[in-house]
């Protein structure tokens, strides 16, 4: 296996990048298969084999190489947000917006978080607070906009063929945990999840174990996560996966 791995200022800078290079040294150590790891500040200039690497790095990293080498498969970097599977388990009043009627379910709502469906960072994305009655701000288009709720803590859990093989705190208080069996009634429910990916869940003040949203697994935030015999393996499948041709 072979990664390209993003290097700032000289440095690398990303938890899930210094994952992959402790799992090198679990790779050598083992003597049970190598992998190979080189660095790019983002200039691709020398890469003559593109499909020998899987890009390892920030969403602007892995967007330029995407872009680059696969221009077709650039929606392969559109969000997941919570799957339309997943909105049993919202916990809040949420739709997809694309377009004026399709807001409907969220009429009376004053407090929305909107989040973008085309690209993943969109300075339109975050919390909007008491929304008038006849609003129709033109950027709710092609987004999915769902209902605030008071949440006590937010939980990572890393997903892989459907098993849930991680979960760890990110934001809120430590020891509110959120239910295990929901979590996994979550990822069964995710029939067409990607082979690799992230469901980030939450606990609210009443209790609930909601959804907040899926990724892909790329550029993720590991928050403990050390699987360092399957971590490669699953970047790999989640790479290949994206740049698949459509068929």
């Amino acid at each position: 296996m072979h990664f390209l791995v993003q290097k700032v200022d000289g440095r690398v800078v990303h938890d899930f990048s210094f994952a992959l290079l402790q799992a090198k040294e679990w790779y050598d150590w083992s003597g049970k298969e190598k992998l190979f790891v080189r660095f790019s500040d983002g200039n691709f200039d020398g890469i003559r084999i593109p499909g020998l690497y899987v890009p390892v790095g920030d969403i602007a990293f892995v967007s330029s190489f995407l872009s680059r080498f696969y221009p077709d498969r650039k929606e392969a970097l559109r969000p997941l947000n919570v799957p339309e599977s997943l909105f049993p388990f919202a916990g809040r009043r949420i739709a997809n917006v694309w377009c004026k009627e399709d807001y409907a379910p969220m009429e009376g709502v004053k407090n929305i978080y909107a989040k973008s469906m085309d690209i993943l960072k969109d300075p339109f994305n975050g919390p909007f607070y008491n929304i008038p009655a006849n609003y129709e701000r033109k950027d709710f288009r092609r987004c999915q906009v769902s209902e605030i709720i008071d949440i006590v803590s937010e939980w990572r859990a890393i997903v892989h063929h459907g098993t849930v093989l991680y979960v760890g705190n990110y934001s809120g208080d430590p020891l509110v945990f959120p239910d295990a069996g929901r979590i996994r009634c979550m990822a069964a429910a995710y029939t067409v999840a990607p082979m690799a990916y992230t469901l980030d869940v939450a606990v609210t003040s009443a209790g609930e174990t909601v959804v907040v949203e899926c990724h892909r697994l790329f550029s993720c935030g590991l928050y403990g996560f050390n699987d360092l015999a399957r971590y490669p393996k699953m970047l790999s499948q989640a790479w290949k996966e994206m740049i698949r041709p459509i068929v």
